[in-house]
């Protein structure tokens, strides 16, 4: 079979990296709030579908991103806050106020990583954590072709690409 032909790529991913201690897991309330304003502010759809909880049959998922929470404790946060105040993490994150959160004492990190509305994305379970489709599955570039590919594209032996046209 060429390349030319659509054809499947298997791959085994087998990932080494050290994860920094971090405390338990907790749902703060900056999460729980943010994560409501999020979904007031982007209409409530799928990053990856764009589809509501109601078509996709289930709640939306709060996604932290771009940093992820078990990494909050090893960012640079001086370099990433520049990064977002030139734009390269979208609006929120560059008009977050990076001034006093970087000055606080004791420093939170969390300020930043468990607010939603500037380090949050919402998605489907599936665009979230499935095999094959969700982004704790796949890498990157192969998760945000999701996004882009063509109306009905067979993206994976059980995805089929299917976005809804009045809301893109």
């Amino acid at each position: 079979m060429s390349v030319q032909q659509v054809h499947e790529q298997k791959e085994t991913i087998e990932v080494d990296v050290l994860l920094p201690g971090h405390d338990p897991r907790t749902t703060t309330s900056l999460f729980r709030r943010s994560r409501a304003q999020l979904l007031e502010r982007d209409g409530a759809r799928c990053f990856i579908s764009n589809k509501t909880a109601e078509e996709l049959g289930a709640p939306l998922e709060a996604h932290h991103h771009p940093i992820e929470r078990c990494y909050a404790e090893i960012i640079d946060w001086p370099k990433f806050a520049a990064d977002c105040k030139r734009g390269l993490w979208g609006p929120h994150a560059a008009a977050f106020d990076w001034l006093s959160f970087l000055a606080a004492k004791p420093f939170d990190p969390y300020r930043f990583v468990d607010d939603m509305t500037v380090n949050g994305v919402l998605l489907g379970k599936q665009f979230h954590t499935a095999k094959d489709a969700g982004i704790h599955m796949l890498p990157y570039p192969i998760w945000i072709a999701q996004k882009y590919a063509r109306e009905g594209y067979q993206f994976s032996p059980t995805e089929v690409i299917h976005h809804d046209p009045e809301h893109l």
